[in-house]
């Protein structure tokens, strides 16, 4: 990627994307699929770009990014700040997650590789304040974003639909990859679900038993509604898995419609390919297990992004373990040697702290056996859904203008799109 100045609030490009109305954007809001340098030869729209190519600068990119995965300061939590209310992080993102269990991350490509933008500390309550703070943007972007594989991540024309070939992926365009790790979501689920309220007592309905919880539904700790695994799980599917990255890619096209560029969201890719699990080719090169019906389950990106799950562990004891340590332990949100941002006031916080429990042993004892049936049962948590996976992503371009001009009625191209390549690419345009 182009090295540029740091300092970018001064930036009139910045100020103007920064000013741009919200409301506007979801008004003109569009996918518009051409992008410079390409050719879209069947039909009555037939059009030939006269323009080469030109990828997104880092200031784009940095702008994109930030607005689908940035830091934004601290979660306020103004329910349930004390007790035994548990916040999975501080940390304030641009996009809401469930608890604020943050398991989505933005993997990108382009043409001069393909990289993970996984920014993690915030600084202070209200990170952007100001338009110095504006800088900052910049900063997480090179400092948070590495570099996982050389070239662009290749896509297979037959797996794309027909009439996406032409644009997808094409030189000088970028697509955003947001990847979902259903594993820790779901464990977080399990461990609230499987507390003494509400106390579920999950049951399989296909092996028609208990999912390995019998002995406390027996001895009445679990006192709640017998629920199917399958159930609990299709819960989980249509909301919470996967809703972060919709709204993460809806942030960043409303942002690429402020900014004068092209953006589509696709769903229609098939996820496993990009993971890079299936013969085609190595994709994100992420790792998958056959679980114990023979179907691969893709479950990390190894040393960058695994799964609370064998065999990053050697068995969900552990990995169950980790995962409580992670949310429970003492440098969790509401431990003792917690020393990250906090939104509330010192003398507040001090009251917070001590209020905090952490879960019995019990309640972990249970939890474990829920999982390690489900894993030994299956060959991989969750059983309905993969532990990675990719529901959707979008590619974001400079955009053919002309192309519109010609065959499209007045005001489906905006003054931010004619505007564009003079304001961000002022040695180009």
């Amino acid at each position: 990627m182009s090295i540029i100045d740091k300092s970018i609030a001064d930036k009139e490009e910045v100020k103007t994307v920064f000013t741009y109305s919200l409301l506007e954007a979801i008004a003109r809001r569009r996918t518009r699929r051409f992008p410079i340098g390409c050719t879209f030869d069947e039909g009555a729209l037939k059009y030939i770009s006269s323009q080469k190519p030109i990828p997104l600068n880092d200031v784009e990119l940095a702008i994109l990014c930030w607005s689908g995965a940035g830091i934004t300061g601290s979660a306020i939590q103004d329910v349930g700040a004390a007790g035994d209310g548990q916040i999975a992080s501080w940390i304030g993102r641009v996009i809401p997650n469930p608890c604020n269990v943050n398991t989505t991350r933005l993997f990108f490509t382009n043409d001069s590789g393909t990289y993970l933008y996984n920014p993690t500390k915030a600084s202070k309550q209200v990170e952007i304040m100001n338009e110095t703070d504006r800088n900052k943007i910049m900063a997480y972007f090179e400092q948070d974003c590495y570099k996982i594989m050389d070239g662009r991540l290749q896509m297979y024309p037959s797996v794309v639909p027909p009439p996406l070939i032409w644009n997808t992926n094409q030189p000088g365009t970028t697509v955003f990859i947001p990847v979902v790790d259903n594993v820790e979501l779901y464990l977080y689920r399990v461990f609230t679900s499987l507390s003494p309220q509400p106390g579920y007592q999950l049951f399989d309905a296909k092996k028609k038993r208990s999912a390995g919880l019998q002995k406390w539904v027996d001895s009445g700790d679990l006192k709640g509604p017998r629920i199917d695994i399958s159930s609990f799980e299709q819960n989980m599917q249509q909301g919470i898995f996967s809703a972060p990255a919709y709204l993460m890619l809806e942030h960043m096209h409303l942002v690429a419609e402020a900014m004068g560029l092209g953006a589509i969201m696709f769903a229609s890719y098939v996820g496993e390919v990009m993971l890079g699990i299936t013969p085609l080719g190595k994709g994100l090169g992420f790792h998958a297990l056959k679980d114990k019906d023979g179907n691969l389950n893709p479950i990390g990106l190894d040393g960058v992004f695994e799964a609370f799950c064998p065999p990053y562990y050697k068995n969900m004891d552990e990995a169950v373990d980790a995962y409580i340590e992670k949310l429970c332990g003492l440098a969790s949100t509401k431990g003792p040697d917690y020393k990250g941002i906090i939104p509330f006031k010192k003398k507040y916080w001090q009251k917070i702290k001590p209020t905090y429990v952490k879960p019995s042993k019990k309640h972990i004892e249970i939890m474990k056996a829920y999982c390690n049936y489900i894993y030994d049962t299956y060959g991989r948590i969750p059983v309905t859904s993969n532990a990675k996976v990719i529901p959707c992503w979008l590619q974001v371009h400079h955009l053919e203008v002309d192309f519109y001009k010609k065959y499209y009625a007045k005001g489906l191209i905006t003054e931010a799109h004619e505007n564009h390549m003079k304001l961000w690419h002022r040695d180009q345009g």
